[in-house]
């Protein structure tokens, strides 16, 4: 009987780890999307991502809520350019909890800013904190984000 009841147990588990395992391929798949976007310079694909009632915290500056908002500090119109030359991320931890995902990733950022006659470059080493949130649909979306910079340097 305590054999039956182990083997049993034992394919229940087996099917819970199948369902995590998809959820993480998905939100890592994400994570990717994200990264490949920004260096694609694709707006639409970064902002699809995130949930309306997304909020993101950069490093030093006052949370930034709601979808529309954060395409306003990430895309402004007023004629500036920021080129991603480079963005290295690396997960170092993944946590899924019922309707909540949590990535930790390490991240390596190298970018420029160009407006007029203003021209910079910037390298950031950074720790950023994503909070995942399954959809209706039982997809998953960014809902929260906030990054903090190790180091940066001036190009």
């Amino acid at each position: 009987m305590t054999f039956l009841i182990l083997v049993i147990v034992g394919c229940e588990n087996k099917e819970a780890n199948k369902t995590m395992d998809a959820d993480e391929l998905e939100i890592r798949n994400i994570h990717s999307e994200y990264v490949n976007g920004w260096l694609k310079s694709d707006e639409e694909g970064i902002m699809q991502l995130l949930v309306e009632d997304s909020r993101i915290q950069p490093n030093t500056l006052k949370p930034i809520e709601g979808k529309s908002e954060i395409r306003k500090f990430w895309f402004p119109k007023d004629s500036s350019k920021t080129i991603i030359n480079n963005y290295e991320t690396e997960i170092v931890s993944l946590n899924i909890l019922d309707t909540l995902a949590i990535s930790t990733h390490e991240s390596l950022l190298d970018w420029t800013y160009k407006k007029d006659s203003i021209s910079f470059g910037m390298r950031q080493k950074g720790i950023n904190t994503t909070i995942y949130r399954r959809q209706l649909d039982n997809s998953w979306k960014i809902w929260r984000s906030m990054w903090t910079d190790i180091y940066v340097e001036r190009k």
